[in-house]
């Protein structure tokens, strides 16, 4: 196929993947700001969205994010964040709390609890692969976000 919406930048995933991506990310920013604000959730993100997300779009080559995805994540986990917190600190170790948690590394987890758990949308693989990235970049360890993410990812096989 010589169509050009067919051919993707090297080493850039499909157009549709990426904005995934970009909301995940997107997402994790907000509910990092928000873990220090007290402000409505609704103008955190019109907030992320007006002066943050463009610099994200430019670095994955997108003109826009799945939107839907983005608000369906951070309110999913702001409603359901007592019950994402409970299932996070019951697969930490007895010596750790959530509260030892650093922002980004809560904002990741309760994201990815919210995917794997209550969203099931996606593969479960292809979350943890990219909360595992995500955290990654912003700095938090890989290996005991992979840890904590399996962990709760058989809770899926379990209900």
């Amino acid at each position: 196929m010589n169509d050009t919406k067919y051919k993707f930048k090297e080493n850039l995933r499909h157009i549709s993947i990426r904005k995934k991506t970009a909301s995940r990310i997107s997402s994790t920013q907000v509910l990092y700001g928000a873990s220090f604000s007290n402000c409505d959730i609704d103008i955190l993100i019109n907030s992320y969205v007006v002066n943050y997300l463009p610099s994200i779009l430019e670095e994955l080559d997108l003109k826009d994010l799945d939107y839907k995805l983005l608000n369906s994540l951070i309110k999913g986990v702001y409603k359901n964040i007592l019950k994402i917190d409970e299932i996070i600190s019951k697969k930490l170790s007895k010596k750790w709390s959530i509260d030892r948690l650093s922002e980004t590394e809560k904002s990741v987890l309760r994201l990815a609890t919210y995917e794997l758990l209550f969203e099931r949308k996606f593969k479960k693989l292809t979350i943890i692969n990219e909360y595992i990235s995500i955290i990654e970049v912003f700095g938090g360890s890989p290996d005991f976000a992979n840890g904590i993410l399996e962990n709760i990812s058989k809770e899926i096989n379990e209900n």
